[in-house]
């Protein structure tokens, strides 16, 4: 596997919120080792403690990041227990965070893995707490990969991780069971349903939810009037379930696990 180089850009996501000093706190270790780096901010809004939630954000956004970007994630409710701290290499892509399931998505959707644990040395020397890892270890070791341009900066041993069983796709096709991955903040309901790409749009689906059923797949979400339910894909590529101008998982009642199938 030909590892790409760092490039000096390292996102973020967490559940940290604004509120507090958190996320400055990590973006100051970050400048301090590394003052060339940039700084994206993916997310801070991430219900707190939710991985599934976290894992569906590095999900939709990786994908449109320069080779070689460094990518922090820290939603880590085990913070200071037994689990592993580890770097992700997921094609072109580095990962460091918790390895609790919160690069699951990526894993999925990723052609090539390659995990480490975080070395010793990855530590930041001048703080070492049990409950703020994204501070001492996980942003102060993108800080270093990035400066040091290396790999070996950063790297412990190989192992294998944790990849949740939600994060996986289903093919889109009559009798097949799927479930809510994800609600986004407009209350559009987001499937593991996946069309597969031969899928003739013009064949008749019908997805269903408990005793709500949707037939047909609509464009956009201008396809029905204000206030009415549709599916459609989504910019994911996913089947979701949407209301124009409204939320579907309040109009409808659905919820992340909630099982979904397709009839035709």
């Amino acid at each position: 596997m030909l590892l790409p180089p760092p490039v000096p850009l390292i996102t973020l996501t967490t559940d940290f919120s604004t509120q507090d000093g958190y996320t400055g706190a990590m973006k100051g270790v970050i400048h301090s080792v590394s003052p060339q780096a940039r700084i994206v901010d993916i997310t801070h809004d991430i219900p707190a403690g939710s991985i599934r939630d976290g894992a569906w954000a590095l999900r939709t956004a990786l994908p449109f990041f320069p080779r070689g970007t460094v990518h922090v994630a820290v939603i880590d409710p085990g913070v200071g227990t037994g689990r592993n701290a580890v770097i992700m290499l997921a094609d072109s892509q580095f990962l460091i965070g918790p390895d609790n399931g919160v690069f699951s998505w990526v894993m999925t959707k990723a052609r090539q893995v390659r995990v480490w644990k975080l070395s010793d040395d990855s530590w930041s020397p001048y703080a070492s707490s049990n409950t703020f890892h994204g501070r001492d270890l996980f942003s102060h070791a993108a800080a270093l990969l990035v400066r040091e341009g290396d790999l070996e900066a950063v790297c412990g041993e190989e192992v294998d991780p944790i990849c949740s069983d939600w994060a996986k796709k289903v093919p889109a096709v009559p009798g097949a069971e799927g479930e809510v991955v994800h609600v986004d903040h407009f209350g559009n309901v987001i499937t593991n349903l996946l069309l597969p790409e031969d899928f003739d749009r013009s064949c008749p689906i019908q997805l269903c939810s408990g005793t709500q059923c949707f037939p047909g797949l609509n464009r956009t979400y201008g396809d029905v009037e204000e206030g009415e339910g549709l599916v459609l894909v989504g910019s994911h590529q996913f089947l979701e379930i949407a209301v124009r101008q409204g939320s579907a998982s309040e109009h409808f009642g659905l919820k992340v696990g909630d099982a979904v199938t397709i009839s035709s």
